[in-house]
C-alpha cells in the first residue's frame, strides 16, 4: 500500500519497496534508500538518502509537516485517499462516478440499482488491509449502476458505483401511480 503526499502543492506517492532492505521506498517511481534518524535537539533529525546524511528539522501540525532542510522550509501534507475520491467526485449534477479510494474486496452492498438514496447514506462497504470502509453517497441521488459484486477484488480508482442526479421529473415519475381501472 502506497502513501500519497502533497509537497509544495505538488501530489507524489511513496511506496515502500518489497525485499530485504527496509529502507527501501519507491518515490514517484525512484527507488530510495531513506531513514530518518533522532538529533540531538527537539524536533531535530538525520536524514540519510543514499549514504548521504544530512540535518532537518520537523514540526508537525496535524496531518502537515512542515519540514527545514538545505536552507528551506517545506511544507508536507498526508493525503486522506477516501477524501480525495470524495472531494474529486462531480456532485455538480449529471453522473458521479465513486472510485476505490484503495484496493481491497467489497464486503457488503446495502442498495441497489434504481434505489434513491441520501446524502451520507451507506451503499457499500469494503475492506482494505483488514481495514473497513463505508463507502457513502455524498449527496441525494439514484443509484445508476453498482460495478462491483459481493467479494470482489478491485483496485486503487476502479470504478464502484455510479449515481446520477435526481431531476424534479424523475421524482415526479417515481411517485405516480396508475389510478385504478
Amino acid at each position: 500500500m502506497g502513501y500519497d503526499f502533497e509537497l509544495e502543492g505538488e501530489d507524489s506517492v511513496v511506496l515502500p519497496c518489497h525485499g530485504p532492505d527496509p529502507s527501501a521506498l519507491s518515490i514517484d517511481g525512484r527507488v530510495l534508500h531513506a531513514r530518518l534518524c533522532p538529533g540531538d535537539t527537539p524536533g531535530a533529525s538525520i536524514l540519510e538518502v543514499d549514504g548521504r546524511r544530512e540535518p532537518v528539522f520537523v514540526a508537525a501540525r496535524g496531518d502537515d509537516l512542515f519540514i527545514h532542510y538545505r536552507g528551506r522550509a517545506h511544507h508536507v501534507r498526508a493525503i486522506d485517499a477516501l477524501e480525495r475520491a470524495r472531494r474529486e467526485a462531480d456532485p455538480s449534477g449529471g453522473e458521479e462516478m465513486l472510485r476505490a479510494p484503495m484496493p481491497g474486496v467489497v464486503v457488503a452492498i446495502t442498495t441497489a440499482v434504481g434505489a434513491t438514496v441520501e446524502a451520507g447514506e451507506l451503499l457499500m462497504t469494503i475492506e482494505s488491509m483488514k481495514l473497513q470502509t463505508s463507502i457513502t453517497a455524498p449527496h441525494a441521488a439514484r443509484v445508476a449502476e453498482i460495478c462491483v459484486a459481493p467479494a470482489a477484488s478491485f483496485d486503487q480508482g476502479a470504478l464502484l458505483v455510479r449515481l446520477e442526479a435526481i431531476t424534479d421529473e424523475s421524482v415526479r415519475d417515481e411517485g405516480r401511480q396508475e389510478a385504478p381501472r
